[in-house]
């Protein structure tokens, strides 16, 4: 079966965009790649026209993003089959695309101090952590795969006493 992404570097490269990207991934003491040249590979364009240093270093901030995506993958991966889904899923929803950029961007601000009260990435990624805990305690439904219980028994009734029954309409109609 075919493993379908939550996420890929086309739609990390349109949000949070790629500026932000080859920032995120530069190594301490190095400077960020071209923005330019992360899309032409992303795209698989040609760049013979950038020297071969800088499509190396452009090549290793791409496979430093595909690990963070793996990374998310393997902790969504966690809370789905805590939830008892079928992996890998055949159909990725929307929902779970979002939340996956949100964890990716988050690993990839690895240098980053703050906390969730003045830090919009922290508090993000800690409101997909609790959707993702909801989601493998059955409080939260993907909308994928979520098979409703099977009820069992006979079907019961309930209600008040009859006030007419046969006994009580016995002499009517006499």
């Amino acid at each position: 079966m075919m493993n379908i992404p939550y996420i890929t570097l086309l739609n990390l490269s349109e949000r949070p965009g790629l500026v932000e990207l080859s920032q995120l991934v530069a190594q301490d003491g190095e400077m960020p790649v071209d923005a330019n040249l992360l899309e032409v590979i992303i795209n698989g364009g040609d760049v013979s026209s950038w020297l071969p240093d800088d499509v190396i270093n452009a090549n290793r901030a791409i496979s430093r993003i595909n690990e963070s995506i793996a990374d998310t993958e393997a902790e969504i991966n966690g809370f789905l089959r805590q939830r008892g889904h079928k992996l890998p899923l055949t159909v990725v929803p929307r929902l779970l695309t979002d939340w996956a950029r949100i964890i990716v961007r988050y690993k990839l601000h690895r240098n980053r101090v703050s906390d969730e009260k003045n830090d919009p990435i922290v508090r993000d990624y800690k409101q997909v952590l609790g959707f993702l805990k909801m989601v493998a305690e059955g409080k939260y439904s993907l909308g994928i795969d979520d098979a409703l219980p099977v009820a069992g028994g006979v079907p019961k009734q309930t209600g008040p006493v009859r006030v007419f029954d046969m006994n009580t309409l016995r002499d009517f109609g006499r």
